[in-house]
């Protein structure tokens, strides 16, 4: 039997500077997210929370046809000049155990915390199962 995952693919923190940045103290604030349509055929969405200095994202990242592109979504998070990358992508896992890049029908949970709160980008992305490249869309700024 086939499964089907989300794998998320971070980047980890780069740093862009050495510049000290506090965090304005903040309230909880939840919201929706959703990336520009970008691709035809992949689709994301979902919520997000702040609080205590974190951001948590949840939501879906789906996929309704095969053809040769396997969907993902990727979040940026900024805090001052520190950012940090979160990509997702669909990921097939076959009877042996072994993970593929899966193109067809699926939708998949997502989720990732982050200690950057100040800004948080979306995008949808897809990668090309013959070459192995992504291709990203607009990024969208939720926050």
């Amino acid at each position: 039997m086939r499964r089907i995952a989300a794998v998320a693919l971070t980047a980890g923190t780069l740093m862009a500077g050495m510049a000290a940045v506090g965090a304005p103290a903040e309230a909880a604030a939840t919201g929706s997210w959703r990336p520009y349509n970008s691709y035809s055929h992949v689709a994301a969405w979902g919520s997000y929370k702040r609080a205590s200095g974190n951001t948590y994202v949840t939501g879906y990242l789906a996929d309704d046809k095969k053809n040769g592109w396997t969907a993902c979504v990727r979040f940026k998070f900024t805090e001052g000049s520190k950012v940090y990358w979160s990509r997702f992508k669909i990921v097939g896992v076959a009877p042996d155990g072994t993970r593929y890049n899966f193109d067809g029908n699926a939708k998949v949970k997502i989720s990732v915390k982050s200690t950057y709160g100040s800004h948080m980008w979306v995008q949808e992305c897809g990668r090309n199962k013959k070459t192995g490249k992504y291709y990203y869309g607009k990024g969208k700024k939720i926050f």
